[in-house]
């Protein structure tokens, strides 16, 4: 007689608009997964959780973590609340998936650290474009040095937002743009290089709300200089471009495409780089033509996490990949004031009291 596994008992912190239509849905039809409850102190957040999915709802992290049976839990609540979310997980001795970007200070972030290695659990960080086709197409490509040294990168992630919640106008509860959409960007420059970020500036603006716009200026170890603009007024825009000494790479998370271009063999000018396609993206690339806004990196992400609960084996970004991310926002931030660019401090590693 065969034993099969039973599914993987999870539970999920926060309802609001990305878990209701992302986490909430994904989890409900990921194989080896049963959905056992979510938490949200909002009622009606509750209540409009009912329709995506058959968990039992709860008004408090803790209560879900008291009355149900579980797993493996993923938080995503607003990002000043990600950190408790963390910490009672861990105090729970429970595997954790935690939206990006980790905290909305140093101080969070390095209390999530310590009790995770503390309590000895898995846990991943929801930088879910690290699991997208397009860009994990794009990282082998730089790996491989198609188009030479790397230079600067360019980037934008603009969601035009005419109303937001309470929570995102105000950045100290975890809000404004370059927290909110630049910790992705920055992870991705980190990964896809392979480099890290040492120092970092910004200017902030406040229109609608505080900070929804920002410009991000840093530069890597290795010496390459990133430019990044995101924006809640802005947009819509997701992509990146690397510039390289042999050619550019293009990177567009919402054309799901990447255009590499190089100098022309005779003559003056810039080619376009033919890549081949790979089969195993067919599947996804398909079903876009049902849903073109249809982005797999979510499922994939969460589907990865779940997997490292069941064997063990690390996948996706780290919580370190997650402080480091932060690390480089909080530098940026420091520099807006004074217009220059502030050494990166590693969050993992800093002693400073205050943040």
């Amino acid at each position: 007689m065969s034993w099969q596994r039973p599914p993987t008992r999870v539970g999920v912190v926060g309802c609001g608009t990305i878990a209701y239509w992302t986490h909430l849905r994904v989890l409900a039809r990921l194989r080896d997964v049963t959905l056992v409850a979510a938490a949200d102190p909002d009622p009606a957040a509750r209540e409009r959780a009912r329709g995506a999915c058959r968990a039992t709802l709860f008004a408090s992290t803790d209560e879900m973590l008291a009355g149900a049976e579980l797993d493996a839990v993923v938080l995503c609540p607003p990002t000043g609340s990600l950190a408790g979310a963390a910490l009672a997980a861990c105090r729970r001795g429970l595997p954790f998936y935690v939206e990006k970007p980790l905290a909305a200070t140093a101080a969070d972030a390095r209390a999530v650290l310590a009790a995770a290695r503390d309590a000895g659990v898995a846990a991943a960080v929801g930088f879910n474009r690290r699991h997208h086709p397009v860009h994990l197409r794009a990282r082998a490509l730089l790996a491989s040095g198609r188009i030479g040294r790397v230079r600067t990168v360019l980037s934008a992630f603009c969601e035009p937002a005419p109303t937001l919640p309470a929570w995102k106008r105000r950045r100290a509860s975890g809000g404004g743009a370059l927290l909110d959409l630049g910790a992705h960007h920055v992870d991705l420059v980190r990964w896809m290089l392979g480099d890290e970020i040492v120092a970092a500036g910004a200017r902030l603006e406040s229109g609608a709300s505080e900070h929804d716009s920002a410009w991000l200026e840093a530069r890597t170890q290795g010496g390459v200089e990133v430019r990044g603009a995101f924006s809640f007024a802005s947009g819509p825009a997701d992509w990146l471009t690397f510039l390289g000494d042999g050619g550019t790479l293009h990177v567009d998370r919402f054309r799901c495409a990447l255009e590499v271009r190089a100098a022309r063999r005779f003559g003056y000018g810039l080619r376009r780089v033919q890549l081949a396609p790979r089969p195993a993206n067919a599947g996804w690339r398909l079903r876009r033509l049902v849903r073109p806004s249809l982005d797999p990196s979510y499922e994939r992400a969460l589907a990865a996490f779940v997997a490292e609960v069941r064997d063990g084996v690390p996948r996706g970004a780290r919580l370190d990949d997650g402080a480091r991310a932060l690390a480089v926002l909080l530098a940026a931030e420091e520099a807006a004031a004074g217009g220059r660019l502030v050494a990166v401090e590693d969050v993992a590693d800093a002693r400073a009291a205050g943040d």
